[in-house]
């Protein structure tokens, strides 16, 4: 993305989220309003397969609603936006290989300040396809019960699922469940939400599966003054960071998405029970499986 095109589709993208109508930013730069439109979204999606857009799914279509509801979010992308850095032809990794995924733990382990903690976050999105948001609320009895046994099917809950509806949430995959385990064990080392009560291994079951290296559940907010749409834009920041660290251009929270498709694809699951388990509608699940390469899916 050169340097021209990128001033002019800021400042088109940035009164396209004000607000302004396509045809008076085309007035104003002596454009049509097709070639508005068609700068916008570019970048827009740029911002979403590179940077990430908080509460955008990265290869949603930028319409001027979607930028006007999520304005400031688009906005912080854009301050994060290195257009050099985008190759001309540029295309987001669709899923990771085993060598990708271990790769990035590696990395995590050489540069995260929260190594544990931080792992377990990649795998738990990796193996469940939940999403940022609904993540940063799991709390410590979503995964086990009192007795400390880890529930190998539990529930996303309808208030903290974005669908706003009831989901299977899976963690019965062994590197998931170990590294959850492990970071878990840490935490009631250093005695963040830990419990004087009996069960839960010592935690306190209320409190947050996910904390703040310094112990804090990590803060819900809504976008901005306006909207309706929540936010967790510390648990955001965590997976930029993870994502830039594997140097691999483009990854983003999508792939765990068609990863987490893909496999309950192999396992049996039907279109049905895979957009039961992620909160999407069919059609989507078709094109989840389409982008992982499960074409025998179609």
């Amino acid at each position: 993305m050169d340097a021209e095109f990128f001033t002019n589709a800021t400042a088109m993208l940035r009164a396209a989220a004000a607000g302004i109508r396509y045809d008076h930013i085309a007035a104003a730069h002596g454009v049509t309003k097709s070639t508005v439109s068609n700068r916008v979204r570019r970048l827009a999606l740029a911002l979403q397969q590179v940077v990430g857009v908080l509460e955008v799914d990265e290869d949603t279509s930028p319409s001027a609603s979607l930028l006007r509801n999520h304005q400031d979010a688009y906005l912080e992308a854009l301050e994060h936006f290195r257009p050099g850095a985008v190759p001309a032809h540029f295309e987001p990794p669709q899923t990771l290989t085993s060598a990708q995924v271990e790769l990035l733990l590696g990395k995590i382990h050489q540069h995260s300040h929260a190594p544990l903690r931080d792992k377990a976050l990649l795998l738990v999105l990796l193996s469940t396809g939940a999403k940022p948001l609904e993540i940063a609320q799991l709390t410590v009895q979503d995964y086990m019960d009192a007795t400390g046994h880890v529930r190998n099917h539990s529930i996303l809950r309808a208030e903290i699922a974005t669908n706003h509806a009831d989901r299977p949430l899976q963690f019965n995959c062994p590197d998931t469940v170990a590294a959850i385990d492990a970071y878990l064990a840490e935490r009631l080392v250093k005695q963040l939400g830990a419990s004087a009560k009996h069960g839960f291994r010592g935690l306190d079951p209320a409190s947050r599966l996910f904390l703040s290296r310094d112990g804090r559940p990590m803060r819900i907010s809504r976008s901005n003054t306006r909207s309706r749409y929540l936010v967790c834009k510390e648990m955001h920041e965590i997976f930029r960071r993870m994502f830039n660290h594997a140097g691999l251009a483009g990854l983003n929270t999508a792939c765990a998405r068609r990863m987490a498709a893909s496999r309950m694809w192999e396992e049996g699951a039907s279109h049905q029970d895979i957009g039961h388990a992620l909160g999407v509608k069919c059609a989507a699940v078709h094109q989840l499986l389409k982008a992982a390469g499960a074409q025998h899916a179609l």
